[in-house]
């Protein structure tokens, strides 16, 4: 039996030794970064919007843990320029800058961010999509190859705006703080056009009249109502400090016969269901729940000062 001396032994135990930190440090360099505990939603603001209107979305990616985030990026498919963004934390191209690009730095573990941008949809066409993507490496939609590594993410649930030409509808997100409103030319097919002014930017702002405005009931209203309902939608319900005007014009033949700028009230009923007359005549200041009424040739605008948005009618 043949016999290996010591420093034999010591150099096949070396080898081996030499081998297994092989593997280890193989094992370790194929090894990559855990994908991030991460989600995304996008909310869109509103879900309708007239043709050529603002549509606005909601972005919120949150990070759950354990691990933090270095760093994150927001990018969309759309190369048009946004022409509202606010951003939670970090920063984002400035509107009209080009495509949205947010670097939002770390996201740390139970931390989110929200991002909430605006675009002027197109004239034409019936829905409208920037599609949102939140990555690690700050690539955008335009590397196709994927060159650039890092992780993606994406709401899967994420659904287009759908957008519509009726002219019982106007609005979407308030990009500026003009009036929104539906068809104003007056006919026995439509008997009533609603405006209303956004008190700010940056927020849901509709109306709607005709039979998809949905129907309201009106408690303790004593006189007759007349023309359409017509659902005003500002915000998600909330009071609003600063007031805003709703305006109806209503077709002079959809009236009770003895109705006059002295009798015409308007009826707002809130999204709770709460019934608010408004029949006091404004001064040259409008105060909440004040109202004006003015003869237009044959017909009569009607404009109520509110602070919520809700239903809104008139009675006289």
């Amino acid at each position: 039996m043949r016999r290996r001396s010591i420093g034999q032994r010591l150099g096949a135990l070396g080898l081996a030794g030499c081998l297994a930190g092989s593997f280890v440090l193989t094992a370790s360099g194929a090894a990559s970064a855990a994908t991030p505990n991460w989600s995304m939603s996008v909310v869109d603001l509103p879900s309708l919007v007239a043709n050529g209107s603002g549509a606005g979305y909601r972005v919120t990616i949150s990070n759950s843990g354990p691990s933090n985030i270095s760093t994150l990026f927001l990018v969309t498919k759309l190369q048009d320029s946004p022409s509202f963004v606010t951003t939670t934390q970090g920063t984002c191209s400035a509107p009209g800058a080009g495509p949205l690009f947010c670097n939002f730095g770390a996201l740390n573990a139970g931390q989110s961010e929200t991002v909430v941008a605006g675009y002027v949809t197109p004239a034409s066409g019936s829905s409208f999509d920037p599609v949102f993507q939140a990555n690690s490496n700050g690539a955008t939609f335009s590397d196709p190859k994927g060159n650039s590594h890092g992780d993606t993410l994406q709401d899967p649930n994420e659904t287009p705006t759908q957008l519509t030409t009726s002219r019982d509808f106007a609005g979407g997100f308030a990009l500026n703080r003009n009036n929104v409103t539906t068809g104003a030319s007056l006919s026995k097919t439509n008997v009533q056009s609603t405006s209303v002014t956004p008190p700010a930017v940056g927020l849901v702002a509709t109306v709607q009249d005709g039979l998809g405005a949905g129907a309201f009931t009106c408690t303790g209203c004593t006189k007759t109502l007349f023309g359409e309902w017509s659902r005003v939608t500002i915000g998600h319900g909330e009071s609003f400090s600063n007031l805003f005007p709703v305006t109806l014009l209503v077709l002079g033949k959809a009236l009770p016969k003895d109705a006059s700028t002295d009798t015409i009230d308007l009826v707002h009923v809130l999204d709770n269901g709460t019934t608010e007359v408004l029949s006091t005549r404004c001064g040259d200041t409008p105060t909440r729940n004040c109202v004006t009424v003015t003869p237009v040739g044959s017909n009569y605008r009607i404009t109520g000062w509110v602070d919520q948005n809700g239903g809104v009618k008139g009675m006289g």
